[in-house]
């Protein structure tokens, strides 16, 4: 932990350190606004490394220490084809299978309606599954396969003889009657589904959420105990104090961030499908999106108390309806899929699964990501707009 803050205090600095090289002036009004703010963070660092800690035990815990794969629980009959049925499924890379027995896979799938279910028979199978998607329909298509090839073999052996099924083995490996390939019409509507980045991208939004909106309630502090009045009689500009603040908040959520997706990318070995950079491109645009966020709902509030409030019960509310706890694919309400345009974890959990699970490019996700920095940029124009006003009428009525 102690080296954790250690590391924030260091960006920081050099942060610091740059733009003050940069301007002098205005790098020194920064200077004092962040090192005030460290010095703050120095004393108090369990918000930031709490949030953080959480992001990663909650995103690891509940992904399962999942990858890329499809966790599959299987129950055979015992006979001698449900069992090439279930060896050939466990040499396929797409699912991690584990064997129960029939009284056990019905127990387990009362119990967890989420989980996949697969009974395997003789001649027949059956698929355990809450909600039909793509991921059932593909494995019920390869478990047909699997027992027509079987049965075809098992009927040329039979007839033939074991030579023969290995001359026609060996021939259909040289030419093969059909060459299948598999495709969708329209990749934007086939859902894939990926636990582990579902648990990283849904938690680490959600707690970054906090961890901005604490830092920018440092400006409604200010204003009520006065220093922002007196930082101004002192000829320093609103854009410098609003950009000390904001630009602390910001690199701190930041941090935060990529601290979260370089440990669960290069240390626990998540799997990005070589998405990596382009994550870390859409965090930054997050993390400005939702830090203008907080400061528009400080602009409404008069108190820290009361945004604390406001922040977290719509922190809740918008990893709800934007698909940080579930993906929107399983939700079948019309309702609070329409919901889901005024939630800023949206933008950001579409974005990030886009560019990992989908495969797609950056310019793939060009509308969300413009779709997050107009946002960002009208909320800040309009928090800052409502602050002042609020400030200046305050004053009058002195």
């Amino acid at each position: 932990m102690v080296l954790y803050v250690h590391f924030v205090w260091m960006v920081c600095y050099l942060y610091i350190a740059i733009h003050c090289f940069i301007s002098k002036k205005r790098g020194d009004i920064v200077k004092g606004i962040w090192l005030a703010r460290l010095q703050n963070l120095k004393r108090k660092p369990l918000v930031l490394i709490s949030m953080t800690v959480m992001t990663i035990i909650f995103a690891y815990i509940l992904s399962g220490g999942v990858g890329s794969s499809i966790t599959l629980l299987v129950a055979t009959d015992d006979t001698d084809m449900s069992n090439k049925v279930l060896e050939r499924l466990q040499h396929e890379d797409d699912y991690s299978i584990t064997v129960l027995s029939e009284a056990e896979l019905q127990e387990v799938m009362k119990e967890k309606r989420d989980k996949i279910g697969l009974q395997l028979q003789e001649k027949t199978y059956s698929v355990l599954v809450d909600i039909e998607s793509d991921v059932v329909r593909m494995l019920s298509l390869e478990v047909v396969t699997i027992y027509n090839e079987l049965a075809f073999q098992e009927q040329i052996i039979t007839n033939a003889g074991e030579s023969k099924w290995e001359e026609v083995e060996e021939s259909m490996a040289e030419e093969p009657s059909f060459l299948l390939k598999k495709s969708s019409m329209d990749e934007s509507q086939v859902f894939r589904y990926d636990g582990a980045l579902q648990s990283l991208f849904g938690f680490m939004l959600y707690f970054v959420f906090y961890t901005i909106s604490i830092n920018v309630q440092f400006i409604l502090e200010d204003k009520r105990t006065g220093i922002w009045n007196r930082l101004k009689l002192a000829s320093i500009s609103r854009f410098q104090l609003y950009f000390g603040h904001l630009s602390f908040s910001y690199l701190i959520g930041l941090i935060q961030m990529l601290l979260v997706i370089f440990l669960f990318r290069f240390i626990i070995g998540t799997n990005m499908y070589g998405g990596f950079w382009k994550v870390v491109v859409i965090s930054s645009v997050y993390v400005l999106l939702v830090m203008a966020f907080s400061l528009f709902i400080i602009s409404l509030v008069k108190t820290v108390s009361q945004s604390s409030v406001i922040i977290s019960l719509l922190a809740v509310a918008f990893a709800m309806i934007g698909g940080a706890y579930w993906p929107l694919e399983i939700v079948q309400s019309e309702g609070l899929l329409a919901l889901k345009w005024i939630s800023p974890i949206y933008y950001g959990m579409e974005a990030l699964k886009r560019v990992t699970i989908y495969g797609e490019t950056l310019g793939g996700v060009f509308s969300y990501i413009c779709m997050m920095i107009l946002l960002a940029i009208l909320l800040i124009v309009i928090g800052i707009t409502l602050l002042e006003k609020r400030t200046e009428r305050y004053h009058s009525s002195e």
